[in-house]
């Protein structure tokens, strides 16, 4: 049977669909070269964040990674079924999300220090500013709790999370379209040059995104500010035609920062310095000396940080979790790797309620430990001290290990009359000795190393509701996964403190000693003693 004349000729229909295969087939290598460098992004995540207080790396990239992961299955799927002529194979093709995805990424790869890659943040209304995703002291995820109904896409939360990205594929084509479908644009007009404000574009889709943004970040707030909102446009030429012109005009007057075309660099192609930019290791900035908070005195002399503890039947819940946890993670695998050979210093009041601790709770190992990590006065080297302790642990104790640590004053050099009376308040929310500590090392500009994760995101709250920080940095502090406790002693076995009050040098006015003189398991201690 002869082909009718309104067929198309047999090579033309070939060819067509070779061309439709060879594209299908363009776009599923972009996406997959896209999926690539994602991988490769996220091993790098997971080498920044490893040992991190929190398990951060899978969120950053997490849902950039199942979009692409979507994408290629769909683009993959559509190739077979244009393989095997199936009629609506092209269409699907045709319809892919890659020519936003690719940009969003070249926009991440522009960027540094990226928290959240699509990232979902409430949309309001707001009753009050909520935390925004980011660093402060330590990196959290924030407070934003998106919902179907409040939610908005941030593709890139970037500079430690005081930028955000959106990025749009509207070109100026779509911008001139929308302005006719709203009745907006009428050509030339007498009205040409006069101002128009945002409300006038309400209804334009580029105009309602730009307020999305603006809205999301003004309620959001990172470092006792908004973040700073980018509207990337790498389809839209300013400067082509006037009415769009004023549709981006109407975009800044909502507080947005556009990045048209002309604006957009080419994006750089990746390499291992490049994602040293787009996501820095979190010690880049660590001071030459650490600041060692009670928490972690503890851990580096306890029981279950230096031998295989078998539980016992009076250990709490808590004993018999830091041995499950010390069984699969030492924790001096995380501590002497990231300690090394940097000189180490505690303030006196964290000093002070070690030891209180030590005489009250640890056993004979611990004290001995205690006692050469920070005991100043014995006469011992650093050689010394790291020879003994080495006799005292079933793990290799580093040579350069900087023992003893050196107790300082937590007002040293006045350092602290670098805070303001609105900083010194908020800094007494926190308890002694972790305000003596953490006051200290930011005073002084030093890195403070602690397992209390919990004061310090009470800390960022409280500072976050200051309008600003003024001259001063935040707190550079790391905080550790996990802790341990000391083992210590049963509870009818440990060793009681009890102090005079007053000055009882010659005779006891104050009446502990009749109370626990006679009591051969409490320990009673001089007024001048520095113990609280």
């Amino acid at each position: 049977m002869a082909p009718s004349a309104d067929s198309p000729p047999v090579d033309d229909v070939a060819h067509d669909a070779a061309a439709k295969l060879a594209a299908a087939k363009g776009l599923l290598r972009r996406a997959k070269l896209l999926q690539s460098e994602l991988e490769h992004f996220a091993g790098h995540l997971n080498d920044v964040y490893r040992d991190y207080h929190q398990h951060l790396s899978t969120y950053t990239h997490v849902s950039m990674t199942s979009d692409v992961r979507a994408e290629v299955e769909s683009l993959e799927r559509a190739l077979l079924d244009l393989q095997s002529a199936e009629p609506l194979a092209s269409h699907r093709a045709q319809s892919t999300n890659l020519p936003f995805l690719e940009p969003v990424w070249e926009m991440a790869k522009r960027s540094r220090d990226i928290v959240r890659l699509r990232c979902a943040v409430s949309a309001g209304p707001f009753k009050k500013q909520i935390l925004a995703p980011g660093t402060r002291i330590v990196r959290t995820q924030g407070e934003s709790q998106p919902s179907r109904s409040s939610s908005f896409i941030v593709d890139v939360v970037a500079d430690g999370g005081r930028s955000w990205y959106k990025v749009s594929s509207m070109t100026n084509k779509r911008v001139l379209f929308d302005l006719a479908k709203e009745a907006i644009f009428c050509g030339d007009s007498d009205d040409d040059e006069a101002e128009q404000s945002a409300q006038d574009y309400d209804d334009i889709p580029l105009v309602k995104l730009a307020r999305g943004l603006a809205c999301a970040a003004k309620g959001h707030r990172i470092q006792t500010r908004c973040p700073n909102a980018f509207l990337a446009l790498p389809r839209i030429t300013e400067g082509e035609h006037p009415e769009v012109d004023k549709v981006l005009n109407a975009c800044r007057q909502l507080g947005v920062n556009l990045l048209c075309d002309d604006a957009l660099p080419p994006a750089p192609p990746l390499s291992d310095n490049l994602l040293r930019t787009m996501a820095p290791s979190l010690k880049a900035n660590f001071s030459e000396v650490f600041n060692v908070d009670t928490s972690l005195l503890v851990a580096l002399a306890s029981d279950f940080s230096h031998t295989k503890v078998v539980k016992q039947p009076w250990f709490s819940h808590s004993h018999n979790d830091h041995t499950v946890l010390e069984s699969e993670q030492p924790m001096l695998s995380l501590v002497y790797p990231l300690i090394g050979n940097h000189k180490l210093v505690c303030t006196r009041e964290a000093a002070d309620i070690y030891f209180h601790i030590v005489d009250t709770l640890a056993t004979e190992a611990e004290k001995a430990r205690a006692y050469l990590i920070l005991r100043p006065d014995t006469g011992k080297s650093q050689e010394q001290r790291v020879k003994e302790l080495r006799l005292l642990s079933i793990h290799e104790v580093p040579s350069d290990l900087q023992l003893p640590i050196r107790i300082v004053d937590m007002n040293e050099n006045n350092c602290q009359d670098c805070f303001t009376d609105s900083i010194k308040q908020k800094l007494e929310n926190v308890l002694n000795p972790g305000r003596s500590v953490f006051s200290y090392g930011w005073a002084s500009g030093l890195t403070t190393i602690t397992c209390n994760s919990v004061v310090i995101r009470q800390l960022e709250k409280d500072l976050e509701q200051l309008p600003t920080l003024g001259n001063l940095s935040w707190p550079s502090i790391w905080a550790f996964p996990t802790s341990r406790p000391f083992v210590g002693l049963p509870k009818g076995t440990r060793k009681r403190i009890r102090k005079h009050i007053g000055d009882c040098s010659v005779t006891c006015t104050c009446g502990i000693t009749e109370l626990y003189g006679h009591q051969s398991n409490v320990t009673i201690l001089s007024p001048n003693s520095g113990v609280e």
